[in-house]
């Protein structure tokens, strides 16, 4: 909890308490909605708000898609990875912007990735490897 609260503490402060938009440098991408980053000297894993991309390795989690999708575990799993080398594609050599929106339960900050002002989290979601993530 008390980790949270210092993640929470840092993106206000590096924010401005605004919400500013901060230019990122884009480290790794791990799938297709989460990736590593580095924000001035602080690095940090970023899972992108709102969406949920198909898994890319076995996991229960890749499990539970398969099941509630109605395909194979490969069949997520391949997805997983296409969604993550499309999220790599469209984040090469680019200027990443983030727009902080909060830090989830594992640690992670949440928040919109945007390159020339298009939301990447609504280009992800034209795939067939992304949906809409409600919590």
């Amino acid at each position: 909890m008390l980790k949270n609260l210092f993640f929470v503490l840092f993106f206000l402060l590096i924010t401005q308490i605004s919400y500013a938009k901060q230019e990122i440098e884009v480290l790794k991408v791990y799938d297709g909605d989460s990736i590593l980053a580095k924000i001035d000297d602080n690095i940090f894993r970023i899972r992108l708000y709102g969406i949920d991309c198909f898994e890319g390795a076995k996991s229960d989690r890749a499990k539970w898609q398969a099941k509630k999708y109605k395909l194979s575990i490969e069949e997520i799993i391949i997805g997983g990875n296409i969604a993550g080398e499309i999220l790599k594609e469209k984040l090469k050599n680019k200027k990443v912007m983030f727009d902080f929106k909060g830090i989830d339960k594992y640690s992670r900050a949440l928040g919109n990735l945007y390159v020339d002002n298009v939301s990447i989290e609504d280009e992800m979601l034209k795939t067939p490897y992304c949906f809409v993530y409600k919590k």
